[in-house]
């Protein structure tokens, strides 16, 4: 689902090189918790950061979020995985 709707990219925050410098760019501090941000193309958020997201629940919530949030249609079965 992540795949099909979104450009997923994994981001390491103890790794130097590319990694650290996309950490800084975003200032995200190395060695924290989970993140997962979803970004325009213009790399602005399309959702305020949020980390310690560590169900398929919550992901799929924030991936409701940014879809609704760029006017885009919300799959049924990205729905069914939140719990109402």
């Amino acid at each position: 689902m992540i795949e099909a709707h979104f450009e997923p990219v994994a981001i390491y925050n103890n790794a130097k090189g590319n990694d650290a410098q996309i950490l800084k760019e975003f200032k995200e501090p190395a060695w924290n918790y989970q993140v997962a941000r979803f970004i325009s193309h213009d790399k602005k958020d399309l959702l305020p950061r949020r980390d310690k997201i560590k169900t398929i629940e919550g992901i799929a919530a924030r991936m409701i979020e940014a879809l609704e949030k760029k006017k885009r249609e919300v799959p049924e079965e990205l729905r069914a995985l939140v719990k109402k």
